[in-house]
């Protein structure tokens, strides 16, 4: 199964980031005063590509390590950039347009991700090249 991440911006009363799990994937439940709907799109889509190199880790593994996960607003990002992932065995790193995101939502998930990613492992990579007709 794929993992789909959705991003809701929430309008009215304040409510701080959270992440909600479901079935086929999570949402993001950030304030509108946090997340920009451009940043919504641009992390709901940068999230997803990402979810789907991760799985749970079944329950007869034991968990794995806490991965460190950090959040950098950028003003120089290139032309047409959102968002930059570096995700690795030991660490992931976004690297966000300013403007998209506040530091302070951004902190708040990638603090929950850190927290929640014991109970997440990495699915091998496959890729696929098709034959084109001459």
């Amino acid at each position: 199964m794929l993992l789909t991440i959705e991003v809701e911006r929430h309008r009215g009363e304040y409510v701080e980031p959270r992440i909600e799990d479901h079935e086929s994937g999570c949402v993001f439940h950030i304030h509108e005063d946090d997340i920009t709907a451009e940043g919504a799109v641009a992390f709901a889509d940068a999230l997803t590509s990402q979810a789907r190199r991760w799985t749970f880790r079944s329950p007869d593994v034991p968990r794995g390590p806490r991965i460190p996960i950090s959040m950098e607003l950028r003003e120089d990002m290139p032309e047409g950039i959102a968002i930059v992932i570096d995700d690795r065995p030991d660490s992931i790193k976004y690297k966000v347009r300013a403007g998209l995101i506040k530091q302070h939502a951004g902190d708040a998930i990638t603090t929950s991700q850190s927290e929640r990613s014991p109970d997440w492992q990495r699915v091998p990579a496959q890729y696929i090249a098709h034959l084109k007709a001459s």
